[in-house]
């Protein structure tokens, strides 16, 4: 009975927006938009190329709305969309290198109340960062569906469409090499 409930109450949406109700899926939509939105920045690291990508995939759930099986929960098909477009454009990114602009966000102000404290956040944020971008994308992905997301191995599992196990395993090989990234970067 459990596993059921996470699939109910997005029953009555689907089958509205089905039978041509728009306000049915808008509905949908927010019930799902910022984790969608977060997982394509956690894989792609740029704003505007995960809000592009957040609003694809919204589409193509829209335009497959036929094939979504109701016994899923519907924000995992959104991910497991989300994630497949995250993936074709972190492949398509691999051969066309752009310039880096990320060193421009610290030339800005921030609303920060104590200097120090600011700078010590930063620079924490900055090499957790680093370190997560050290990883594969396999890893920051599932990192990012666990941490960020907090959704269960179960639940990852079905957006990655493999089986728990496998993805306790990438958690924990995932952690390893962020723990040994990060103890490499810490000065001594």
């Amino acid at each position: 009975m459990a596993d059921d409930a996470p699939a109910t109450p997005w029953k009555a949406d689907v089958a509205a927006a089905r039978r041509g109700d728009p306000s049915a899926f808008e509905s949908l939509v927010r019930s799902v938009q910022r984790p969608v939105y977060g997982l394509a920045l956690r894989l792609l690291a740029n704003e505007a190329e995960a809000s592009e990508i957040a609003q694809e995939a919204f589409l193509r759930a829209y335009q497959n709305l036929h094939k979504y099986d109701d016994a899923r929960p519907f924000d995992l098909w959104v991910m497991a969309i989300t994630r497949n477009l995250c993936l074709d454009l972190l492949r398509r990114r691999t051969k066309v290198k752009t310039e880096e602009l990320e060193s421009m966000k610290e030339v800005l102000p921030s609303g920060e109340a104590s200097l120090e404290d600011g700078a010590i956040a930063r620079q924490e944020r900055q090499s957790l960062e680093a370190a997560l971008a050290t990883l594969s994308a396999d890893d920051r992905e599932v990192l990012a569906l666990y941490y960020v997301q907090k959704r269960t191995t179960k639940e990852i599992a079905q957006v990655l469409g493999c089986a728990p196990g496998t993805i306790m395993a990438r958690l924990f090989r995932a952690r390893e090499k962020l723990r040994k990234q990060m103890s490499t970067e810490e000065p001594t």
